[in-house]
This record gives structure tokens, C-alpha cells and sequence, in this order.
């Protein structure tokens, strides 16, 4: 699972939902799958996997890698599905068909992907209305493995509906992770290929954009450095929600760390003094891995 503080623009912005006109209300006596009555619902409020993933979201280690995929393996997951599921009411046995149930997604570049969620309101955050059911660990990995997705989102939100927000900590789950985790097994891979996204931060757009004399501004400091190729404007939400304005700056070329940082300094004194006193404000090279997401779904401005 690919976990770090950094944003994952693609299911923060892109995500479309396929089912939405079969996707009404779950009947009262909709199945979810999972465990017998007798053994009683999940205890969603205790899933150990929120805690895992801000963990690696906040330092990225081997420890902390293992207990979040075991975490993973005994998490109940809310799944998505395309109508309610005709069972008997409360929590059943995994129907065997359960793959053809899911609701799959796709992302900006028309991947398809599935989504799954901690808790019921961490779903509903997303989707008002869409029927689910709750899988498993080794069985809700098995059930998207038999599917086409080539990545699980978790605790995706719509930053474009603002009655939903990030209420839960989510990543990705690449199909190499899953397929391992499908046979119980702890993905092990290497680390330092592994595409690094999660929720833990996100960006997005404010609903209130600087007027444009504030990016003519910048830009004109910016033209005084012929290094400048581009810059791009989006806003950074951090996990305790507090939103920063964040620029990413692209450079032809590797300037020098001494050109760099008067480049950077410089277009810091132009920023503070054009954006709102009341925003904070970031910036950053494109390079970076945030920089390339806000590149890939923020404004550009020069």
C-alpha cells in the first residue's frame, strides 16, 4: 500500500461512480457479507486500520509497513456494491459470485479501480446511497482480485461536494499488494519503486481562487529567472483539514542550490505579499512528488 504524507490528487479529484442510477437506497434486509449472526456485526469503530495508515503516512517504515498490511488482513471493509445484495438480513456468509457485485470506479486516465471504506460513514461521506456489503481481509482481497481493478482506493471523499470531507485517513492499494494479501500473505516488494500516494494529504482546488493580478504578480518575479519553466497553483489539505495555498515550480534544467534558493526565496516575497494574510502558503519544486500532483491537477499560472 503505497502510504506516505503526500497527496493523492487522483481519487481526491477523478474518481466518477458508474452505479449512481443503480446505486438507490440498500433495502433494510440487504445482506453484507461477512461473518454469521450468531458471531455479531464488525466493529467498524475499532478497525486497527486508520491508526496503520496514518503510522506509515507519518514515518514510512519497515514496522510500520507490517502492521499495516496485517492490519489490512483483519480489517472489515465496507465495499460498494452495484445493487443491495438479495440475501437474508444481517451478516451472511461471502456470497460466491461476490466479484460481480462490486461497484468498480475509474480514475482520470480511465483505469478501473474499487473503492472501500473503514466504516459505513466513511461511505456514506462519498456516497449517500449506494448499497454495500462488508468483507474481510484475505476475503475482500480475493473478491477484487477476481475483478479487472488495478488498484483499491480507501476512504475516498468528493472535494467538489462540500458536505463531504476528509473525515478518515485512506491510500492505494497497488494489485501486486492485493494479489499477495488475496493469499494471506504480507506483500513484500521494494520499497523505494513503490508509487507513493495517500490521503493523508490531498489536493484540490479552493472554492475562492486568487484573482489573476495575484498570479500576474508572481509571474512577473518569475520572469526576471529565465530557470522558471512553469508554475502551478492548487491547494493542499493537511490532515487536520487546514488548507494551504501550495505552488509548485517547475526549472529547465538543475539550477544550483545557492540559484535555487534565491529563485525560491524570491517568489516567496512575491507570494506573501499578493495572497490573503489569513491563507497559508507553500511552494515547492514540481519535482518533488507533491509538486508533480499539484502540476497534475492545478492551475497553471506560467
Amino acid at each position: 500500500m503505497s502510504l506516505r504524507n503526500i497527496p493523492v490528487a487522483r481519487w481526491s479529484t477523478c474518481i466518477s461512480r458508474e452505479d449512481e442510477i443503480n446505486g438507490g437506497p440498500a433495502a433494510p434486509d440487504a445482506a453484507q457479507a461477512g461473518p454469521s449472526p450468531a458471531k455479531g456485526a464488525p466493529d467498524f469503530a475499532n478497525s486497527p486500520l486508520p491508526a496503520a495508515m496514518l503510522a506509515v503516512a507519518h514515518g514510512d517504515s519497515p514496522q510500520n509497513r507490517q502492521t499495516l498490511y496485517q492490519s489490512m488482513l483483519q480489517t472489515w471493509f465496507v465495499v460498494p456494491t452495484k445493487e443491495a445484495v438479495p440475501d437474508q438480513p444481517g451478516f451472511s456468509a461471502v456470497p460466491a459470485n461476490v466479484a460481480d457485485s462490486l461497484s468498480l470506479e475509474h480514475d482520470s486516465s480511465g483505469q478501473p479501480v474499487a473503492v472501500a471504506f473503514t466504516d459505513e460513514e466513511a461511505l456514506r461521506n462519498w456516497h449517500k446511497t449506494i448499497p454495500w456489503i462488508a468483507l474481510q481481509g484475505t476475503a475482500f482481497f480475493q473478491a477484487v482480485a477476481g475483478t479487472e481493478a488495478e488498484e483499491i482506493v480507501i476512504n475516498p471523499y468528493e472535494p467538489e461536494n462540500p458536505e463531504s470531507k476528509m473525515i478518515r485517513p485512506g491510500g492505494i492499494v497497488k494489485r501486486w499488494e492485493f494479489e499477495e494479501l488475496a493469499e494471506g500473505r504480507i506483500p513484500e516488494g521494494d520499497s523505494s519503486k513503490q508509487v507513493v500516494e495517500s490521503q493523508s494529504v490531498l489536493v484540490t482546488m479552493p472554492q475562492q481562487m486568487p484573482a489573476p493580478e495575484t498570479f500576474n504578480a508572481i509571474s512577473e518575479v518569475a520572469r526576471t529567472f529565465p530557470e522558471i519553466a512553469g508554475m502551478y497553483f492548487g491547494q493542499v489539505i493537511y490532515p487536520d483539514g487546514e488548507p494551504h495555498w501550495t505552488i509548485a515550480v517547475e526549472f529547465a534544467g538543475a539550477p544550483s542550490d545557492k540559484h535555487l534558493n534565491r529563485m525560491m526565496t524570491a517568489l516567496v516575497k512575491a507570494a506573501r505579499q499578493v495572497f490573503p494574510k489569513s491563507v497559508t502558503a507553500d511552494l515547492l519544486r514540481a519535482s518533488t512528488s507533491l509538486g508533480q500532483s499539484i502540476k497534475a491537477t492545478g492551475k497553471k499560472f506560467y
